[in-house]
């Protein structure tokens, strides 16, 4: 598993015209990279502070249950397994040559996180359509609909969530996702909290310190 740290010197642009939580939804393969920009934008980072592309676990390797970086999922099959043949994501194929496999289920696939985050964002890969549920700090949720994705090539689509209020997302639900082909696939998660102003003050300080060094 990759695992990156990115952290953003951009502070977090909110208005009062906005919701408290956003939901962000590829609906071709040709929006991913607009609608990824769109949710690191009103996010206020440049990347996710972790970052699970599974390109080096081990194919067959079950991921249900385990603790990555912070995120667990968690199938109703107990079944979570890295997959990179096409041939478990509908004949579509990974983002790059590995992703999750997870069973198409009329239970709830749930990603927990170890510590709440302010933003979640990934590939959906062969997705028959679901609706996905995010529940909050304060154990409010809200739910929105995940369009199905397609079956062939390259057809995986971005989706993501962000918090931009004092709360933040404790877990993730895919409700539902029956009516496809067997499989689907989860790729390229990224997630974390935004920066408080201070601590982008520092790491600021801390770039231009480091950008002064290098060119003394």
């Amino acid at each position: 598993m990759r695992f990156l740290v990115a952290c953003s010197l951009l502070g977090v642009v909110a208005s009062a015209s906005q919701a408290a939580v956003l939901f962000y939804n590829s609906t071709a393969v040709a929006n991913n990279d607009a609608t990824r920009n769109s949710w690191l934008a009103d996010a206020g980072i440049v990347a996710g502070q972790n970052f699970i592309d599974f390109e080096a676990e081990t194919v067959g390797t079950n991921l249900n249950g385990v603790n990555l970086s912070g995120l667990t999922v968690t199938h109703p099959s107990t079944n979570a397994l890295v997959q990179s043949s096409s041939a478990f994501f509908g004949t579509s194929n990974p983002i790059g040559t590995k992703a999750m496999a997870l069973a198409e289920t009329s239970g709830t696939i749930t990603l927990t996180f170890a510590t709440p985050v302010d933003y979640i964002g990934g590939f959906d890969i062969d997705q028959p359509g679901a609706s996905v549920k995010a529940t909050f700090t304060d154990n409010s949720s809200a739910q929105f609909a995940i369009d199905g994705t397609g079956s062939a090539g390259d057809t995986g689509e971005f989706w993501g969530l962000w918090r931009n209020d004092a709360l933040a997302i404790s877990k993730v639900e895919f409700l539902a996702t029956n009516g496809g082909d067997g499989e689907w696939g989860l790729d390229n998660v990224e997630f974390g909290a935004v920066p408080e102003p201070g601590t982008l003050l520092v790491l600021a300080a801390g770039a231009a310190l480091a950008a002064k060094r290098r060119r003394a």
